[in-house]
């Protein structure tokens, strides 16, 4: 009996001692292939990137990076077609130097954890929006894998923010 309770009182301290223990960052890495999170949704963008004109410059997480200036009123919505080109840099440039950050032209995990600042969470697990300025909200979510995905608009397009397809329907 004395060996139960033992058991038991055991598994107790292990339990309570092991929920005390912070869960680890979120730990993506741009091989994986897309813009990935774990654990706590708020530091899933300190790690991603780094996209510019010359690295890993047309894809889909540059459609959100654009979407996110576009957000701010930095990029005209016309100017969203998944390329890193010259609109995109100096925007980056403008957006970043607003920020305190160094603007270089360069969106690595300094840049993406400052625009993660804007989201919150909303509707349920899974759902974020990114508040811009005045008006304009983007819209996200974290699939059940930690991969992310956003939208173009309300119950629009989906698309999962991929460093290596262009498959929104502006990517040209």
């Amino acid at each position: 009996m004395h060996l139960r309770i033992r058991a038991v009182a055991t598994a107790i301290v292990v339990a309570t001692v092991g929920a005390a223990v912070p869960a680890a960052p979120a730990s993506a890495n741009v091989s994986q292939g897309y813009v990935m999170g774990s654990g706590t949704w708020t530091d899933d963008w300190n790690d991603e990137g780094p996209i510019s004109a010359t690295t890993r410059s047309y894809n889909n997480v540059v459609a959100m990076w654009q979407l996110i200036l576009w957000a701010d009123g930095y990029l005209a919505r016309s100017g969203v077609d998944c390329r890193f080109g010259p609109g995109t840099t100096a925007a980056t440039k403008k957006w970043q130097t607003a920020r305190g950050l160094v603007g270089d032209g360069v969106v690595g995990p300094r840049t993406l954890a400052r625009a993660a600042t804007r989201l919150a969470g909303y509707e349920g697990e899974g759902w974020f929006y990114y508040d811009g300025a005045g008006t304009n909200i983007l819209h996200f979510g974290r699939l059940a894998d930690g991969t992310w995905d956003m939208s173009l608009g309300v119950d629009l397009e989906w698309r999962t923010l991929s460093y290596t397809a262009a498959s929104f329907s502006v990517c040209s």
